[in-house]
């Protein structure tokens, strides 16, 4: 793929998320995916594409009337494509979760190989982890 293939690919990859069509998300990754987040949070660290696909049943559960996240800005050279985007839900706690994100994918054969995560991770903390409103 080019470099305007793997900028299609993050971009609908991240509109999948938001969407919750996590067929496509588990499609788009390889099967030996490499994913970290940023911070302290239980989430954060190193993980394989199975937490991806966990990430699926924790977003409905956790946002029953669902969470968006939108691309707003994408960079590409080659395999790399940098995601600037935005989330917004009402989480089950009650808190809105409005987050702004940072995502760098390699896309290697039309397959996301790897995910970084930096996001606003005392925001995230507080409300995935933090006391309810």
């Amino acid at each position: 793929m080019d470099t305007q293939e793997n900028k299609a690919l993050a971009n609908k990859v991240v509109q999948a998320i938001g969407a919750g069509d996590w067929t496509f998300v588990e499609e788009a990754f390889a099967e030996d995916a490499k994913v970290w987040v940023a911070g302290s949070m239980p989430i954060s660290g190193d993980h394989g594409k199975a937490f991806v696909l966990a990430s699926g049943g924790r977003t409905k559960a956790f946002f029953p009337e669902g969470m968006s996240l939108t691309p707003k800005a994408l960079t590409a050279e080659g395999e790399r494509v940098a995601v600037e985007a935005v989330s917004l839900g009402k989480h089950v706690s009650g808190k809105i979760y409005n987050n702004h994100f940072h995502i760098l994918m390699v896309i290697r054969d039309g397959k996301v190989q790897e995910w970084k995560e930096y996001m606003d991770t005392m925001h995230a903390n507080d409300v995935f982890f933090g006391e309810p409103d």
